[in-house]
């Protein structure tokens, strides 16, 4: 959900994995054109979201693996959004628990990893305090949760949670 209260499908169907990268296309009811392709590292740092298009440089690192409970990582990335506004990002990361998570999909044995940290414009002016919290689910190699907030001017200005609706395997 967002702030404006909006709710969007949104179908990630994975095209290929090599030991390099992960390439998917990504589905959503609330854009056009609907489809949108993402690309990860095969450790599911982004490098171009399949849900907003921005890339990122270096890649958004959302995990570090193996994840440990405990363990903090830092990123620091510079983002460029399609139309052309880039920001730069400095996120600091820690895996805080291993719990069970329920999502429609299921519930899963999955990592919680907790992120906040500060987006500063290059081509616009100004800042943003993000968090975000993930569950990664080793058993299927996905994460499966995520709530996303950003705070502008000190006000809750996008609240996002995106939850596992349904998985299946490659055959």
């Amino acid at each position: 959900m967002r702030a404006d209260n909006r709710l969007a499908e949104e179908t990630v169907t994975i095209t290929s994995v090599d030991d390099k990268l992960i390439k998917y296309i990504t589905a959503r009811s609330d854009r056009t054109p609907a489809d949108m392709e993402g690309v990860s590292t095969a450790e599911w740092s982004t490098i171009q979201s399949g849900s907003s298009g921005s890339r990122f440089d270096p890649s958004y690192p959302r995990l570090k693996f193996p994840l440990v409970v405990g363990e903090t990582w830092k990123g620091k990335y510079e983002v460029t959004g399609l139309s052309g506004a880039r920001s730069k990002a400095d996120i600091d990361f820690k895996v805080v628990a291993k719990e069970q998570v329920t999502t429609p999909a299921g519930t899963y044995e999955a990592f919680k990893v907790e992120s906040s940290g500060w987006v500063t414009g290059v081509s616009w002016q100004g800042s943003f305090r993000t968090t975000n919290t993930t569950w990664y689910a080793p058993a299927i190699h996905r994460i499966v949760k995520s709530e996303l907030k950003d705070y502008r001017n000190n006000r809750l200005w996008n609240d996002t949670v995106t939850e596992l609706k349904s998985f299946k395997p490659a055959p």
